[in-house]
Order: C-alpha cells, then sequence, then structure tokens
C-alpha cells in the first residue's frame, strides 16, 4: 500500500482512538500521540533505505519482509514511543500503544495486496498475499480527506470519526466479498476447460484500482504456458491472452549468474519470460505474470547476454523495474475493450544499459 494511505491510517487510529477515550492533555501530548500513531503507521517500509543505499536488487529482497514481521512491530513501537517520550515524556504507553496500533494497520493492508508481506516471520516464513486491496486504494484517501474537511467545517467529532471509520470498513468488506465472488466464478469456470491437470494450476485473480468485478483480472500458469484474462461487470469471464514463457540455456543463465534475475526468480510468484535475439546480444526479459496493467507486465528486469569465445554466455547489462504503478494505464484498465486479445510485452528498465550492473 502507498505511504499516503498508511499514514491516512495512522491518523484515523489517533482520531479512533481520541473519539473514544478523548483527546489527551496538554495539546502537546495530543500532538505527540498522534504522532506517535503516524509514525508507527509507516516505519515498516524504513526499507526504502536498502533501495537508497544498496540498490533495486538488495531492496528487492528485503521489502516487505523482517521490517514487517512480528518482533519488528513490538520492539519499533518501543523504539517510536521512547523517541517521543523523551521529547514530550510522561505518556510512553499510550505512544507505545498507537504506535503499535498505527504498525498493525500498515501490516494489515500490506498483507491484502498481491504483494503481501511476509507478517508472521519468524513463526511463519511464507509471503501472505490477500488479493484483495490494490497496492493503491483512492477510496480510503478520498475518506480521510472528507472526514478531515467535515471537522474542520465543525461537523460532531465522535460521529464523523465513527462514520468513517464505518465506511472503510464496509470499503474493505466490499472488496473481501467482491474478491470471493469472483474467486467462486473463476474456479467454476476453470474447472471446465480443458487443461491438462487441475492439480498443477497456479492461478490468482487479482484487483485492480476499480472496486467493481469490471476491475479484476487473472492469470493461470501451468508449467510455461500462462493465459490472462479479465471480468465483465457481471463477474464474467473474459480471456485476452494465452503466452509460453521461453527456457532454454540464456534464461538459466540468467537465472543462475545474474543478479537480477536471482532475484526475480525468489520474489516473483508467476514468472514469466522472453527471449528476443538484438543484435550481439541475447535480451532476456522477465517479469511478474501476476502483475499486469492492460498489455504491459511493468513489475520487470531485463538482463543483456554476450556469447564469448568459447560460446558460453556473459551478463553484459542488467537492470530492473522494482513494483511500479502507471496511474495512466490504471485509468485505460477502466475504458478498455473487454476481452479484446492483447498482446503482452514486459517494458524494459530505462537506460539501464548506461548504468553499472546492479
Amino acid at each position: 500500500m502507498d505511504n499516503i494511505t498508511h499514514a491516512a491510517f495512522g491518523v484515523g487510529v489517533f482520531a479512533t482512538y481520541t473519539a473514544i477515550a478523548g483527546a489527551p492533555e496538554p495539546a502537546a501530548v495530543t500532538t505527540a500521540a498522534c504522532v506517535a500513531a503516524v509514525v508507527g503507521a509507516e516505519w515498516p517500509d524504513f526499507d526504502i533505505l536498502f533501495q537508497i543505499f544498496s540498490g533495486p536488487v538488495r531492496y528487492l529482497y528485503q521489502h516487505r519482509q523482517i521490517s514487517h514481521s512480528i518482533p519488528l512491530w513490538f520492539v519499533c513501537s518501543l523504539i517510536v514511543a521512547a523517541i517521543i517520550n523523551s521529547v514530550v515524556p510522561g505518556h510512553f504507553w499510550l505512544y507505545a500503544w498507537l504506535s503499535f496500533l498505527g504498525t498493525l494497520t500498515h501490516v494489515g493492508l500490506d498483507v491484502l495486496t498481491a504483494y503481501g508481506t511476509k507478517a508472521l516471520w519468524p513463526i511463519s516464513k511464507r509471503r501472505f498475499r490477500g488479493d484483495i486491496l490494490f497496492v493503491v486504494e483512492p477510496v480510503y484517501l478520498l475518506l480521510f480527506i472528507v472526514g478531515f474537511v467535515l471537522i474542520q467545517l465543525g461537523a460532531p467529532y465522535d460521529a464523523t470519526v465513527c462514520a468513517i471509520d464505518g465506511l472503510a470498513l464496509f470499503f474493505t468488506l466490499w472488496r473481501v466479498v467482491l474478491r470471493i465472488w469472483l474467486t467462486r466464478r473463476f474456479t467454476r469456470w476453470l474447472s471446465q476447460q480443458a487443461f491438462a491437470s487441475t492439480t498443477s494450476l497456479v492461478w490468482r485473480v487479482l484487483p485492480t484500482i476499480f472496486a467493481l468485478p469490471h476491475g479484476y483480472q487473472y492469470v493461470v500458469q501451468e508449467g510455461q504456458r500462462f493465459w490472462f484474462g479479465s471480468f465483465s461487470w457481471k463477474g464474467d469471464i473474459l480471456p485476452e491472452a494465452h503466452v509460453e514463457s521461453a527456457n532454454g540455456n540464456a534464461v538459466q543463465h540468467v537465472l543462475q549468474h545474474s543478479r537480477v534475475g536471482r532475484a526475480m526468480n525468489w520474489f516473483a510468484p508467476m514468472l514469466f519470460v522472453q527471449v528476443e535475439d538484438e543484435g550481439q546480444w541475447t535480451v532476456v526479459r522477465l517479469s511478474d505474470a501476476s502483475v499486469r496493467y492492460v498489455d504491459a507486465l511493468p513489475f520487470s528486469a531485463t538482463v543483456d547476454l554476450a556469447r564469448t569465445a568459447e560460446g558460453n554466455y556473459v551478463v553484459v547489462h542488467e537492470g530492473i523495474r522494482a513494483q511500479p504503478i502507471y496511474f495512466t494505464k490504471l485509468w485505460q484498465d477502466a475504458f478498455r475493450a473487454l476481452g479484446k486479445r492483447r498482446s503482452l510485452h514486459i517494458p524494459k528498465p530505462r537506460g539501464y544499459r548506461s548504468k553499472p550492473r546492479v
């Protein structure tokens, strides 16, 4: 989930607390308590420091892992509380409690997205992916803005906070119900298709930014073959693309000897690969098939290979596009031709050939 939404939920935690228990006094404590909740809702994304100082590959290995895990829920909440209490003393456990609740909203929202998070580490190393929320949900931000404006205009504080909380909960439940309904329709449709074996299939029903049946997509993987499609306004299944992932020596070399290739193979739950010759290079493009905007698979990496005199491959350039959001293509998704056959492509990282290998 985006950080603006996380911050809005942090404010929501503080507002809900004050609506129930009243605002702490004096005003400095009220401000400090709000800061604790917001920082608690934001700090799990401190793993962005890995991208800043270590590059995108290291960031991909760390994102939504230990920073979102159970031990740090408690440790970082206590650290946040200690820092704030050193500035506005006397309310350590209030700050810790609000920071902890903010942390839970952050982890909970991330678990509900398609990327997911290893929320239960070290109890479980599984990455939990709810496929319920999109990584950007404007409805939450809109509710935050509406609530803020109403309170500034003099609306009753407690009633407004409860109403906004209720609407946010209703929207989340709507997303859950919609996902369950579409999944049931999809599994029935899947059982009627001529796949070699339904037990070997990997599939996902995925949300986009629009919380309507038309705003959902699906992807099915059977070995090296992939099927992509979407849903109609009525929830009908609409196939859009059938492609086969590349394999061979070039792909295996990238997955074993390229940092980018190893990272994508480790992180992407449904790895799709394209290979093409471009002059003296063999270009291998990798993508997460579960991230699709219209006809593009944007969460991707590209590796250029060259042949040595002995005929072996060597990595020349490599680059990665980690978790981009294309708002233009998201908007196009709402008005695209349903069920139109598409030719999918994997975009290259910008300027990756002009940069040192990551």
